[in-house]
């Protein structure tokens, strides 16, 4: 004897549907039937993407430290160094 497989719509019926969508820009709630297009705010926009980038951003300084320590690093970091120090004037003059 087969069983036929069962959905959860059919155990429980359909899922109401919200009125509101997230804004896939800015994440904010907009009404479905809204009687004009959605046009985002600047700030919710840049809180939106910082919210997206938490990962990376706390993640930076562990990366920022771990490159410092390379060979790159160190010799990025001597290079800045000297320039800020005008070491790179004393070879123009000669």
């Amino acid at each position: 004897m087969m069983v036929a497989p069962v959905s959860l719509e059919t155990m429980f019926g359909p899922s109401p549907q919200s009125r509101y969508m997230p804004c896939a820009e800015c994440g904010a709630s907009v009404d479905r039937a809204g009687a004009g297009p959605h046009v985002c705010d600047t700030e919710r926009l840049l809180d939106f993407h910082l919210f997206q980038l938490r990962e990376e951003i706390a993640t930076f300084d562990a990366e920022l430290a771990a490159w410092l320590v390379s060979a790159h690093g160190r010799f990025a970091t001597w290079i800045a160094e000297r320039d800020r120090h005008g070491g790179d004037e004393g070879r123009r003059r000669g």
